[in-house]
């Protein structure tokens, strides 16, 4: 409740009663008894003595609000986004990012300021014009300030810290990665039969009688949307960052940080491999390697030995591996390769996959820039941080001002010497003017200004603080027939197609089921056959729905063929007919794209240790949380 009603409640005898009482109880017990009646901030969960607000359950909320309704757009209504958001698993999802933060801190883990930063700037590095303003942008599109972003990439951070040291101590065995590799590097023999959604529509003929009945029943799809008229102010930025002096021993901090940040330079590298298997023993591979090292010192070239003997896939090339950074080979091989001088070569390496040797054939070079090349960007970079701390404090400012005079902008125009505009004929979808910024979409349709007619909260986007109230409201109007005619046409003819491929697919399956063939399917429907033989699961080629089917879909008999409906996004169908399956070939995958796959599958053992770990920590924690009543 804002103030002004707070004001106007007060007036009355009961709470000139209540302020005595009050006042009396202060001044027996002093300001620690104001808990007698405020209570302090509400509770939403207690995780082990830590709290959760109802406060941080609202705003996580209206965060995933926005998200919903930036990945959807146009008219989303608030009571599809009530379904769509379970509070119940908003708050849930809060209490477990607790836990593992308390896990976290009985670890001794953390993440310093500048690690984030620092992680943000990377993670935007490559994204061509991408500016401050932009990245507003995106983050109020997130329902996030700049701030509220940087405390959620810390947990991140955190959480990944706590999936690292579970990584560090699961493994996948060798066996395990052959048999995963074979099951996804498998190709898959397919037909089918696509029945287009578009093309039964074009046949489908829609009758005057129809549309006008269509239109009759359901008037409240053809209205105009509600529009709405708007007054705002703008506080600008641009003075703050302005004010800002940077001295050049702060420059100089930050580039000596800046440099202590870079990567390591990559490093080229080839590789002899003998795997290890019933016939050959750790042993014997390294005695083998051992004699191979000697040769190459008194002569011999590695290339020559790696096309010999290696068995791996490199070995045509004469076991080049290419330039490789930290984290790509097997962690014993990567020590091995640090730990060389360019055209050094390793003793006998064992890995998951083998014995190896490894040689270091260059170490990349690092264009390292001067402090006077990287000046006038940091410059700017603590600028723009020392105004972003400022900025937060204006937006305090200006929301606690807009809060106590809700019900007006005078004040602020007045006090930051700002004109009162005006946006009318604003729609929910509208991004024209101030309403690009995706912040202020949502705080102009919140309910404090939409349905109880009161000022916004202060709004941060990329250039300044707004605020913005509703100054007038414009309902929807019915659209005329005429209008909407072609619209309805379409809709009718579309749904009618829906049916109609639905039916025509299932009965092409029912006709094969029945022991029709394929030559005598296409003459029936008049649809050719489409094959992809050996498809992967990542042939973009075949529609994705289809490629999902498929690789759903149970292997066949020798000499059988099964078959399915694949249901595409826009209504299509596709009757899907799979012959064969044949396993993938880990003898024929390289060392990069084993070691890919022996990182995903560590990651995901790690990704269920963290699973069951979070059920522990909910088992063995005292939780208490409020309860949500059954959609």
């Amino acid at each position: 409740m804002v103030l002004q009603k707070m004001r106007a409640g007060a007036q009355g005898i009961f709470a000139k009663v209540l302020v005595a009482v009050i006042v009396f109880v202060l001044a027996v017990t002093g300001f620690g008894a104001i808990q007698l009646f405020s209570g302090g901030e509400p509770i939403a969960a207690t995780v082990n003595g830590d709290d959760i607000t109802q406060r941080a359950l609202e705003l996580e909320t209206q965060r995933q609000r926005a998200i919903q309704r930036s990945r959807l757009g146009g008219e989303i209504s608030d009571e599809l986004l009530d379904r769509l958001i379970d509070r119940g698993a908003v708050l849930d999802s809060l209490i477990v990012n607790t836990l593992v933060r308390q896990f976290a801190g009985e670890l001794d883990l953390s993440v310093s300021e500048g690690a984030v930063q620092r992680n943000i700037r990377e993670s935007f590095a490559g994204v061509e014009g991408f500016n401050d303003a932009m990245y507003r942008n995106w983050l109020a599109g997130l329902g996030h300030t700049p701030t509220s972003y940087q405390a959620e990439q810390a947990d991140l951070l955190l959480r990944n810290q706590v999936n690292a040291s579970l990584a560090e101590t699961s493994f996948v065995t060798p066996r395990e990665l052959r048999h995963n590799a074979r099951i996804l590097d498998q190709g898959r023999d397919i037909a089918y039969l696509l029945f287009d959604v578009e093309s039964f529509a074009a046949q489908v003929a829609v009758t005057e009688e129809e549309i006008e009945e269509h239109y009759g029943n359901f008037l409240d799809d053809y209205l105009t949307p509600e529009k709405h008229d708007f007054d705002y102010v703008r506080i600008p930025r641009g003075p703050l960052e302005a004010e800002v002096v940077v001295e050049q021993a702060e420059i100089e901090l930050a580039y000596q940080d800046e440099i202590a940040a870079m990567p390591e330079p990559r490093r080229h590298a080839a590789h002899i491999l003998l795997e290890v298997n019933d016939e050959r023993t750790v042993g014997d591979a390294i005695a083998v390697l051992s004699e191979v090292r000697t040769a190459i010192e008194e002569g011999a070239t590695f290339e020559e030995r790696a096309r010999a003997i290696s068995e791996d896939p490199s070995a045509e090339q004469g076991g080049d591996l290419g330039s490789v950074g930290r984290d790509v080979l097997p962690a014993a091989l990567e020590t091995a390769l640090w730990s060389l001088l360019p055209g050094e070569i390793s003793a006998p390496v064992e890995t998951e996959f083998g014995v190896h040797l490894i040689k270091l054939v260059d170490v990349e070079d690092m264009d390292v820039p001067t402090l006077a090349e990287r000046a006038p960007d940091i410059e700017n970079e603590l600028r723009r941080q020392e105004a972003d701390k400022r900025f937060e404090e204006l937006l305090r400012d200006v929301d606690e001002l807009a809060f106590e005079e809700g019900d007006t902008l005078d004040g602020l125009a007045e006090r930051y010497g700002v004109e009162i505009e005006a946006l009318d004929g604003v729609t929910r979808s509208s991004s024209t003017g101030i309403f690009t910024d995706a912040g202020v979409r949502q705080a102009a349709y919140g309910d404090e200004v939409l349905v109880e007619g009161f000022n916004s909260a202060a709004v941060a986007t990329a250039e300044a603080a707004v605020v913005i109230r509703l100054r007038q409201r414009h309902p929807p109007t019915e659209r005329l027939l005429d209008d909407v005619r072609e619209e309805i046409r379409g809709r009718l003819a579309l749904e009618s197609a829906r049916r109609q491929t639905e039916d025509a697919a299932f009965g092409a399956l029912t006709q094969l089921a029945d022991g029709a063939t394929p030559a005598e399917l296409a003459d029936a429907t008049g649809i050719a056959w489409q094959r992809a033989d050996g498809m992967a699961r990542t042939d973009q080629s075949v529609p994705a729905e289809i490629r999902a089917t498929a690789f759903e879909m149970g292997a066949p008999e020798s000499g059988e063929r099964t078959f399915e409906i694949a249901v595409m996004g826009n209504g299509s169908r596709a009757l899907v007919v799979l012959s064969n399956v044949a396993l993938g070939d880990y003898a024929a995958t390289s060392e990069a794209d084993r070691n890919v796959l022996a990182r995903s599958l560590d990651q995901l053992v790690a990704n269920r240790e963290i699973d069951a770990l979070v059920r522990t920590l909910r088992g063995d924690a005292s939780i208490s949380a409020i309860e949500f009543a059954a959609p």
